[in-house]
């Protein structure tokens, strides 16, 4: 029974395997039993000689009938549906159909359906040609044109090798295998794609042969739908071995009548077939022989061609200009990179000597080369530097020449492999010009700098001249970028690096060292010290009157200052001379700038003396050399309102070393942050120790607070954590800080004085009137004292403007409702015109010196 479903509709029937799948769990002879007489739905497409459905609707072709056997065999019923084959694959994963013949197993359509295990057989594909068409290999398919089954799994393969191997290929569409084999029959394809079933059934009706190109190995299979119960599968791989085992079962049978494999007559004598048999033999090999011998010497041929392609495709790739000439220098072979060099196409190269293209004086150093390998038969490695006619630029070329003997007896050709040099060398420049010097102002750098001082100082020399490294540094250049901007900034650097240029002597070695920084090495400059040194000071006033000429915008005017160090080579190295010259420069910096100074032997020992104190103040705290002196306060009545704490070091060998030395040292490396902690510390300990006594409950500790340390941002809470682990009294507690802190960041600094202020802390101003003062400040900030300075009470009585200062200072904190303490009251005089123009708190010699806690009322 035939039914045709239209294309894209479902076909749908009851599932009676279901039943039998529940059957199944049973035993297999109930399972064999069920499957008795029940109708299996096949999908049947259009592909003979495999597979077809005849005008009776049954299924026809190799493995249509051997499904036929199977179902008869089995007492099985089969019902056919003709479908696309697409259309078939649908309707079988959509369970509404059991079974497809003819499907190759892959795994992606394992994932969709259910295969048995034994394949019905292996197929393949094949090309198909005309008899003497010659194909043989892929790269023979070249300008083909091939007639392929349109969106076949053959074209895309085809396709894929074809492109891999660079083949040029035109793909002729067809429906079918048989419009493909037409099609070549009638002219218009060279070859067809077909497997290799339908071609042996149907190739020679059209008059053609199968070539050497076979791919894609497949095996077939009758495809059940998921819902399809595995006995039939199992069924069908038990009937297929079987059937294979014997060679005269239906199977055989089968394949040999769908390949038209005729019997012998019985009647004709066996041992005549033996004579046919061994004739034909010999026939087979005689031609054999001949038509191997001819298709090698194709082959041969071919490969020959082929090779010199490949050759000529990778000497055309290589980047490297290869070449051939002729024992009289003419070029015989060029590969594509030589035509790119000359512009030309090689067969306008060819026959034509170096004279065509190269200067003469090139053409003539590149002949003589040429001879001269030719004459010794030695192969040379050379750097060439050539000028070609059309352009003037050098071109350096790395060149390999070597003869090259083509045919035996014949003169020596010569080969020549060139590499271009040009990009490399020009980007090595580059490079090296990098390394050497500043990008910004193209002055020498740094590295060269410091070897060109090494140099200097490491030549042997019996007079040992004097030379001067000067050290030029452009002063408050940070103005020119926050003000103007950073492009004004380098338009800068790079004019004062044209005038220090220009001012420089003949000879001299000009730097950018750093940032704003400039370095110039005057190399001998004379034998005496005295002579070298004036004319390094001469060169270095001229480079101060050009650096002052510039202006930025014609609005900031341009300084420098210059560090001068002189040496002769002898017992100096390269650090030493310019660490020598930078101490210098800080002199003349701190002299005010726009200036300059010599170093000094005075100099390297104060910074030794620096450096060496600044290493025993990072021990001084650890090794308990630092103590705490207090100085007392009073009042007009002669009462003892508190105390001031007053750092002092101590040192092993030293002795007592001033804090106006070692407290501006600890800020400048930071080592005011650990030791005004323990200051801190101390005083709370100390506060919370008097709290515990009457008579000492009521007086302050005044504590001086670096604005370093102020500004940390952990300083509100380690001093918060220093009174939770003392309990020591905030009010008790009086912070004395600075004009030059108040006013650095003042939004910053109120926040840190509110937040301390909530907690009880007070506040002094210390040192008043000596800073950049500001009353605004005064009214804004929660102070409560105000500290006179003592160099205004020491001229107190003599120095009227003194005078005027600290009266106004007290009625200004009067006003304001600050207590006055007036520091450094060492006189009765003092004391006398301070209580009576209103100053009431003192502290000076006059009420006692500084003094460790033990000893501090012992003597007041």
């Amino acid at each position: 029974m035939l039914r045709l479903p239209k294309y894209g509709m479902a076909v749908h029937r009851p599932r009676r395997w279901a039943v039998t799948a529940g059957v199944l769990l049973g035993s297999c002879g109930l399972a064999f039993s069920s499957l008795a007489n029940e109708t299996l739905l096949v999908g049947a497409y259009h592909n003979p000689p495999k597979l077809f459905v005849d005008d009776r609707g049954k299924l026809r072709g190799i493995l249509g009938e051997l499904l036929e056997a199977i179902a008869k065999q089995e007492d099985w019923q089969l019902e056919t549906i003709a479908c696309e084959f697409q259309h078939c694959l649908n309707l079988l994963e959509q369970g509404d159909i059991d079974l497809v013949p003819d499907v190759a197993w892959s795994e992606e359509r394992a994932q969709r359906f259910t295969f048995h295990s034994e394949p019905v057989m292996h197929s393949w594909s094949q090309l198909y040609q005309h008899e003497g068409e010659g194909v043989e290999a892929i790269l023979d398919l070249e300008n083909k044109r091939i007639a392929v089954v349109q969106g076949s799994i053959q074209q895309n393969y085809l396709a894929a090798v074809t492109e891999r191997f660079d083949v040029m290929v035109s793909w002729m569409a067809v429906d079918s295998y048989a419009e493909g084999f037409q099609a070549v029959a009638m002219g218009q394809a060279d070859l067809a794609v077909s497997d290799h079933l339908f071609g042996d059934w149907r190739a020679h009706n059209y008059g053609l042969y199968e070539t050497a190109i076979i791919f894609q190995p497949i095996r077939l299979f009758y495809a059940g739908s998921p819902a399809l119960s595995n006995v039939v599968l199992e069924r069908i791989d038990q009937v297929l071995r079987r059937w294979k085992r014997d060679p005269h079962s239906e199977y055989f049978s089968t394949l040999r009548a769908w390949r038209a494999e005729a019997q012998p007559p019985e009647a004709i004598p066996v041992w005549l077939w033996w004579c046919l048999w061994l004739l034909a033999t010999f026939c087979i090999i005689v031609l054999g022989g001949a038509l191997w011998l001819k298709r090698r010497m194709a082959s041969n041929r071919e490969q020959l061609n082929a090779n010199k392609v490949m050759l000529a495709t990778i000497l055309d790739s290589v980047d490297a200009y290869i070449y051939i000439k002729t024992p009289s220098l003419r070029y015989q072979f060029v590969n594509q990179k030589v035509s790119e060099l000359f512009g030309l196409p090689a067969e306008q190269i060819l026959g034509k000597s170096d004279n065509d293209f190269f200067d003469s004086t090139t053409a003539h150093e590149i002949a003589q080369v040429d001879r001269s390998v030719m004459e010794s038969g030695r192969k040379v490695t050379i750097e060439e530097s050539n000028v070609l006619r059309s352009s003037d630029q050098v071109r350096t070329f790395l060149t390999i020449k070597m003869p090259l003997a083509l045919s035996p007896g014949a003169p020596a050709s010569l080969c020549g492999i060139s590499t271009e040099l040009t990009d490399y060398l020009e980007m090595q420049s580059r490079t090296n010009h990098l390394a050497f010097y500043d990008v910004l102002t193209g002055l020498p750098n740094r590295r060269l700098l410091m070897e060109s001082l090494t140099w200097e100082i490491e030549q042997e020399n019996t007079t040992r001249p004097y030379s001067a490294l000067l050290v030029i540094d452009l002063d408050n250049f940070h103005l020119v970028n926050d003000i103007q901007g950073h492009e004004s900034g380098d338009q800068l650097l790079i004019d004062v690096a044209k005038q220090l240029r220009q001012y420089l002597p003949e000879g001299a070695v000009l730097a950018r060292f750093s940032g704003d920084e400039f370095v110039a090495l005057l190399a001998r400059l004379g034998e005496h010290q005295a002579e070298a040194a004036l004319s390094a000071e001469r060169a270095a006033r001229q480079l101060l009157d050009a650096v002052a000429q510039l202006r930025v915008n014609r609005s900031l005017p341009v300084n420098a200052s210059i560090g001068i160090a002189l040496f002769d080579g002898a017992d100096h190295s390269m650090n030493s001379v310019l660490q020598q010259a930078d101490l210098a420069l800080q002199q003349a910096k701190t002299a005010g700038g726009s200036t300059l100074r010599f170093f000094n032997q005075d100099m390297q020992t104060s910074l030794i003396e620096r450096t060496n104190l600044e290493s025993d103040l990072r021990h001084a705290l650890e090794r308990k050399e630092l103590a705490l002196h207090y100085q007392v306060q009073v009042d007009h009545q002669g009462k003892t309102t508190g105390v001031e704490a007053l750092l002092r070091w101590y040192h092993p060998q030293r002795g007592w070393v001033p804090p106006s030395t070692f407290i501006p040292l600890a800020e400048e490396n930071g080592l005011i942050v650990p030791i005004g902690y323990w200051v801190l510390q101390s005083a709370c300990e100390q506060l919370a120790k008097w709290a515990n006594q009457a008579s000492y409950a009521a007086l302050t500790i005044s504590v001086n607070v670096s604005s370093v340390q102020f500004q940390q941002p952990e300083f509100v809470r380690n001093l918060e954590g220093l009174l939770a682990q003392t309990q020591a009294p905030p009010g008790r507690l009086v912070l004395e800080v600075t004009e030059s802190l108040l006013m650095r960041e003042p939004t910053r600094v109120r926040n840190t004085m509110l937040k301390l202020r909530a907690q009880g802390i007070r506040f002094a101003i210390d040192d008043f009137g000596t800073g950049y003062s500001s009353l605004s400040y005064l009214k804004r900030l929660p102070l409560d004292e105000l500290k006179i300075d003592q160099s205004f009470i020491r001229e107190l009585l003599t120095d009227k403007a003194d005078a005027a200062i600290v009266d106004t200072t007290i009625l200004l904190a009067v006003s304001l409702g600050l207590t006055v303490v007036a520091e450094g009251v060492e006189k009765k005089e003092q004391l006398d015109w301070l209580k009576g123009h209103g100053c009431y708190r003192y502290q000076g010699y006059l009420f006692g010196r500084p003094t460790p806690i033990e000893y501090l009322f012992e003597s007041y």
